[in-house]
């Protein structure tokens, strides 16, 4: 249960990155004009492999951190405050967004992977949502075990996946489709979800934060789960 648990929140709330325009998304629907729709998995490999260094480096920091309740707490009313800023932006952005349509230059396979990292690395979106949100879920979460840590991981992609190929096939069956209010609502129906999951994570994190603390320095709260 722990384990689907943790998969669905980390597919669920990666739509909060996958969906708003951005470099990335721009030179998917680029690529795949250009090349097909194969460009998709390249681009996406490229992403998951910065993204599984990101998480490597955000875990060998926060591993023993995080151990602690009340620290726990703490990143997760981070995460959650960060959480509800995105879905109040995804709200708010909503009427105003539109997918680029330009078509890009072909580029080989290889290129590819490295551009689907390297848009990432230079977007400050990207690098923001690791430092809190992602970090704030980790935290709420709290995974125990490597095969929680690959949920997570693997759940976070499968957003990214589903959404880029989603707009992929959307590019090959025609770029008109990708025209029209269907994208705003769904951008506006995902922000207004994220919001109500953010809320969950501030009262979770207030809960950590407000527990009283046990002789042996583990709030009760905590101890119970």
């Amino acid at each position: 249960m722990r384990i689907s648990r943790i998969f669905g929140l980390a597919f669920f709330t990666g739509f909060t990155g996958a969906m708003m325009p951005g470099p990335l998304l721009a030179l998917t629907i680029g690529q795949v004009a250009a090349v097909g729709l194969i460009a998709v998995l390249w681009l996406m490999l490229g992403h998951a492999l910065l993204e599984v260094v990101t998480l490597g480096l955000l875990l060998s920091g926060l591993r023993h951190v995080i151990a602690r309740p009340r620290v726990r707490g703490a990143i997760g009313l981070v995460g959650g405050l960060a959480l509800l800023y995105m879905g109040v932006d995804m709200v708010r952005s909503a009427p105003r967004l539109q997918l680029s349509l330009e078509t890009g230059a072909p580029v080989p396979w290889l290129s590819l992977v490295l551009a689907g990292a390297a848009v990432c690395a230079a977007n400050p979106y990207f690098l923001g949502w690791w430092a809190t949100v992602g970090s704030g879920q980790i935290a709420h979460m709290a995974p125990r075990t490597s095969g929680e840590y690959l949920a997570f991981y693997l759940g976070h992609e499968l957003s990214d996946v589903v959404w880029y190929t989603a707009v992929g096939l959307l590019v090959v069956g025609g770029k008109h489709l990708l025209h029209g209010a269907w994208y705003n609502w769904l951008v506006a129906i995902c922000g207004a979800l994220i919001v109500l999951l953010a809320l969950a994570f501030l009262v979770a994190g207030t809960r950590l934060i407000t527990a009283p603390v046990a002789p042996e320095g583990t709030p009760v709260a905590a101890a119970e789960e």
